[in-house]
């Protein structure tokens, strides 16, 4: 028999999973709807494994794939690159 204890964590973990299965299935509806519809993509970048197109329009991203040279995936925004940001204002403090 299984103790209250372990019923109640499954409970929770079952709940926190569907939550997170909603949650992402708002992102992507959210992503389509407001993502970007422009398609005025640049040229592909390469990044920490990652390869990429930027809308040149508004700033969004999609996945690339260099093999079969094709655009794919829903549009998103790239996150800050801190560490560009951090060397700018080391280099700036000491000028």
């Amino acid at each position: 028999m299984h103790s209250i204890a372990t019923i109640n964590q499954r409970q929770i973990e079952n709940h926190a999973a569907r939550g997170r299965a909603l949650n992402d299935a708002a992102t992507r509806l959210l992503q389509r709807v407001l993502g970007c519809w422009q398609h005025d993509l640049s040229r592909p970048f390469s990044h920490r494994g990652r390869t990429y197109r930027v809308c040149v329009k508004c700033g969004m991203s999609r996945d690339f794939n260099p093999d079969a040279w094709k655009t794919h995936g829903p549009s998103y925004r790239l996150p800050a690159n801190m560490s560009y940001y951090n060397v700018m204002s080391t280099e700036r403090k000491a000028a």
